[in-house]
């Protein structure tokens, strides 16, 4: 568990809770493939300033390891990083899904990383941690050093296997059991 203050974890856990998160008896798909009966929307929970405020601060808190830059994959990343770079005073980029069609051809944008600058990777929900890992790998083609990753919401404890087999320090600011859902294992909910 990462190191947050009962007030800051419990302000997180009503503010998906009551922005995000839905419950049917049909299940949601999943872009893990998987699917859930517990939905979070977190794009919908950092649509305020006053949430993403409130969630940059809560990552800029909880991540003990020293970094310059962040960012990860689009549209779920992109809230994150642009509040983290303005409460910290960071840089921040997006990994995209494929090459841009023109221009430099680039898979990131914004800032332009360099070999050698220390990057958080962050990601709003993670299921699996399949999108995050994809996006570092692109990071890390550009000499740049992952030194830890964060989410909003970690959906189930494969992701932290994942990442620690992946030699990369990783702080959910919220798991599945913060929100008392069910986890997801590997994608699908756990038996």
């Amino acid at each position: 568990m990462v190191p947050l203050a009962d007030a800051t974890r419990a302000a997180l856990v009503r503010l998906v809770l009551e922005r995000g998160y839905e419950r049917r008896d049909q299940p949601f798909a999943l872009s893990s493939g998987g699917s859930s009966r517990d939905y979070i929307d977190c794009r919908h929970v950092l649509a305020t300033g006053d949430a993403l405020r409130a969630v940059a601060a809560a990552v800029v808190d909880a991540v003990d390891v020293s970094w310059e830059v962040i960012g990860g994959p689009t549209m779920g990343a992109d809230p994150i990083a642009h509040g983290v770079a303005m409460v910290a005073g960071v840089p921040w980029f997006s990994v995209r899904k494929e090459p841009k069609g023109h221009g430099r051809g680039t898979w990131l944008e914004g800032h332009r990383l360099a070999a050698g600058e220390r990057v958080l990777a962050v990601e709003d929900t993670v299921s699996t941690g399949g999108s995050l890992l994809r996006a570092i790998e692109r990071i890390r083609e550009t000499g740049a050093d992952v030194v830890a990753a964060a989410t909003l919401v970690d959906r189930g404890p494969a992701v932290a296997e994942r990442f620690e087999a992946a030699g990369i320090p990783w702080f959910p600011l919220l798991t599945w059991d913060d929100l008392r859902i069910d986890p997801l294992a590997g994608g699908m909910p756990a038996g």
